[in-house]
């Protein structure tokens, strides 16, 4: 795709169409976030829209300290322009679901791209409160400013701890984000807006604040309402000398950035073509994603009455599904995707045991959470040895194990005990993604469980996770395949949008693995019980990556299943939002060409599958043993 400020363009977009009228939308938000649209929208070459804003001249704009504050809604919607009200406040009604109180949302971003336009409204639908760079350290345009280091002290304040925020233009580094999180202030989506060089300074140019309500407008492209004109004033850091400093500091940590936050990352298209009815909803896709959407019928009537239709389909833009099909294999594309899934870096873990048997790794920043939050809730849950040197210099790993006085009780009784607090450190928002169900953790696939834990503290803990993935294929005549490929809904919580098996799961401790595939057949694909039966269990694919909270080991069991040509999945979670029947080399050069758009282990899967069926040949690929070995978890 194209580049956009020395970044790439959307990883995951979502990309929703709307009527003409809302697509020419002018006003508040001209500023504001997007995603793809028809071509030839134009918001700001609206004659109307430029007709009005035109009115703000220099002389009533002042240069002065910014105050920012909470705008109210019906500030935001009497910005809006007439007749499209009450779609707008329709949009922004507040979410009604308890989970998103603790809620946490980054949004990054090139300078003038739209952050402060995005976060007030968010803060005000999911009732989260917004922070921005200028609430931490005041108009600072340097990363290296005094008042930027000191800001973590500001945003980690323990009067935080589980509540949820937006906050935007922070952090701006690596060093910060993982600073962050160490301090328990992990955070559940980041959204990083995209907005190309010429259009972010175009707005930088002309771009004003209203010193009462926080909101942005614009000298000659976004007119204030009535009243508001001697409230403007200019940010300090409106100038060309400021902003390119600014830009060059973000392009240069952009991609750090993003790898750290990648299982959270969402990019959006923040060009200023775009309107705020058709972005707040696309927004709202991937939060609402988090936060279970209503779709009853009370749902659809409060839809309908605003004269909106409930279908993705009507909404949805035409989406080329698997770019990069036909382009041909990428050198080096495919062994570069199976090496990013087996990157880690052991030396700021520590193993974690049961009763001595290890059984996964420990950030140490968490260790110093578990170690603080034993000490507050006087819970006897673990023991912590920590990492020392020897006379020697020799280095001793450390280790954590549960507290000697659960080596001998029952699995209950321990499990249920490091449960009690797990669940306190979620409640003090210092873990994060809660599910409210249990995975057993053994040393190895077969051998007997020895804790029941968390789902959602799984990760933290690094412990062995396992799936089951099949690859649902035809053969035809020729012996050609054509494999069936999932692409994910846009409300998913993880990995929304992205390519997929039609079929996969994870392994329950209850269940055997056919057991297991045979019932995901059935739920996800609406396969027969008699043709999931004949699903072949075809060997696994293993891989250990290091997340921002912590390592995660996985396993995936990979099972082959023959369909009829006739055959069609049918989708009856509302996980999918369509299937596709794809030549497999075409699946291959998708991977190889833009693996981006695929949900990162659904690759693996789908490249073993490849090499199996002879559509990935040592002859014709460089890296073939190496991506055989590195399917196998091989470093």
């Amino acid at each position: 795709g194209s580049r956009t400020c020395g970044v790439p363009s959307m990883r995951r977009a979502v990309s929703l169409m709307r009527s003409s009228s809302a697509l020419l939308l002018f006003g508040l938000f001209a500023e504001s976030w997007a995603f793809l649209s028809p071509p030839g929208a134009s918001l700001l070459r609206n004659a109307g829209g430029i007709g009005r804003a035109a009115c703000i001249s220099k002389g009533r704009v002042r240069a002065g300290p910014l105050r920012l504050k909470a705008a109210t809604t019906e500030q935001i919607i009497k910005s809006c322009p007439t007749g499209m009200e009450e779609e707008l406040r329709f949009l922004m009604r507040e979410s009604d679901c308890p989970t998103v109180t603790g809620l946490r949302v980054v949004i990054l971003g090139p300078p003038c791209s739209g952050k402060s336009q995005l976060a007030p409204i968010l803060a005000q639908k999911y009732g989260i409160e917004e922070i921005s760079i200028y609430d931490l350290a005041g108009d600072v345009t340097d990363t290296d400013d005094p008042r930027v280091e000191k800001a973590i002290e500001e945003l980690c304040d323990s009067s935080r701890r589980g509540k949820g925020f937006v906050l935007h233009g922070y952090p701006m580094n690596i060093a910060q984000a993982k600073e962050m999180e160490k301090r328990g202030f992990a955070v559940d989506l980041v959204i990083e807006l995209m907005r190309s060089e010429d259009e972010a300074n175009q707005w930088r140019a002309g771009r004003v604040v209203d010193s009462d309500t926080g909101l942005v407008y614009h000298k000659l492209l976004l007119e204030p309402p009535e009243g508001a004109t001697t409230r403007l004033v200019e940010k300090k850091s409106n100038t060309e000398v400021a902003f390119q400093t600014t830009l060059q500091s973000y392009i240069q940590n952009a991609e750090q950035l993003r790898s750290f936050y990648a299982s959270e990352l969402t990019q959006i298209d923040s060009s200023l073509n775009r309107g705020v009815v058709d972005v707040l909803r696309d927004a709202t896709v991937v939060l609402d994603g988090i936060c279970t959407i209503d779709f009853s019928p009370a749902a659809a009537r409060d839809f309908a009455e605003a004269g909106l239709d409930t279908t993705l389909e009507a909404q949805a833009e035409m989406y080329r599904f698997i770019k990069g099909a036909k382009a041909g294999i990428k050198t080096g594309g495919l062994v570069s995707h199976v090496m990013g899934l087996n990157a880690y870096d052991l030396a700021d873990f520590i193993p974690f045991s049961v009763a001595g048997e290890p059984v996964g790794w420990l950030r140490q920043g968490f260790a110093q959470l578990l170690e603080e939050s034993q000490r507050k809730t006087k819970i006897k849950a673990f023991t912590i040895q920590w990492p020392v040197c020897d006379l020697d210099g020799g280095l001793h790993a450390g280790q954590v194990d549960i507290h000697e006085s659960l080596a001998d009780v029952s699995l209950e009784e321990r499990s249920e005990t490091i449960h009690s607090l797990i669940k306190w450190m979620w409640e003090e928002g210092l873990i994060r993604g809660w599910r409210g169900e249990m995975q057993s953790v053994s040393q190895t696939f077969n051998s007997a469980p020895v804790l029941n834990l968390e789902r959602g503290a799984v990760p933290y803990f690094g412990v062995a996770s396992y799936g089951v993935h099949v690859n649902i294929f035809t053969v035809n005549d020729a012996g050609s395949i054509n494999v069936w490929v999932a692409k994910r809904a846009k409300d998913k919580p993880t990995y929304p949008g992205l390519l997929d098996q039609c079929v996969a799961g994870g392994q329950p401790a209850d269940l055997g693995l056919q057991e297991n595939v045979e019932k995901e057949c059935i739920e996800e694909a609406t396969i027969s019980a008699s043709l999931a039966a004949c699903a072949m269990p075809a060997g696994a694919v293993a891989y250990m990556y290091e997340t921002r909270k912590g390592m995660s080991p996985k396993t995936l069991f990979c099972y082959d299943l023959v369909v009829p040509e006739s055959f069609v999945p049918v989708n009856s979670d509302g996980e999918v939002e369509e299937f596709y029947k794809i030549p497999l080399m075409e699946v291959v050069e998708s991977i190889s060409q833009h693996p981006e758009e695929w949900k990162p282990n659904s690759a693996l899967v789908a490249l073993d599958f490849a090499i199996r069926k002879g559509a990935i040949s040592p002859d014709t690929e460089p890296d073939y043993l190496d991506i055989v070995k590195k399917l196998r978890g091989c470093k």
